[in-house]
C-alpha cells in the first residue's frame, strides 16, 4: 500500500495532537509541579515539606494521641483551617515539647519541631 505525502502528513499530525490532548495524571494541586497541596477547610493538615508541599495528611479537628507509624515525626509545616487553636506535641500522649497553632495559621515546624510531631490535640496545649 502506497501513501501520498498528503496523507502521510495529516496522519503524522492527528497522531501529535492526539498525544497532546491525552489527560495527564499531574494537575494544579500536585507539589511535584509547584502547586500547593490542598487542605480542606476545617482540617488541620501536616506535610512532609515546608511550605506546604510534599505530601499532605488531613486530620479533623479531634484529639489524636498518637497520630500513627507512617505520619510519626514526618511533617515539616503544619496549616490549621479549622475554627480551633491545633497543639502538636513531639512525643505521643501529649508529652514531650508543645506548640500552638492558631486557626487558619500555616506554620513551618523547625528545630525541635521538625519531622518531630507524635500527637495533635485541640482546646489547650501544655500542662
Amino acid at each position: 500500500m502506497k501513501l501520498s505525502v498528503k496523507t502521510a502528513v495529516i496522519g503524522a499530525v492527528l497522531a501529535s495532537t492526539t498525544v497532546l490532548m491525552a489527560p495527564g495524571t499531574a494537575s494544579a494541586d500536585d507539589p511535584k509541579d509547584g502547586g500547593v497541596p490542598r487542605c480542606s477547610e476545617g482540617k488541620v493538615c501536616l506535610f512532609d515539606g515546608h511550605d506546604n508541599t510534599g505530601d499532605v495528611l488531613q486530620l479533623d479537628p479531634v484529639d489524636i494521641p498518637n497520630i500513627g507509624w507512617a505520619w510519626n515525626d514526618r511533617a515539616s509545616s503544619v496549616w490549621n483551617r479549622s475554627d480551633q487553636f491545633a497543639c502538636i506535641w513531639t512525643d505521643a500522649d501529649y508529652y514531650g515539647y508543645w506548640f500552638s497553632i492558631p486557626p487558619g495559621a500555616k506554620q513551618e515546624l523547625l528545630f525541635a519541631y521538625d519531622n518531630a510531631v507524635s500527637a495533635l490535640g485541640f482546646g489547650g496545649c501544655g500542662g
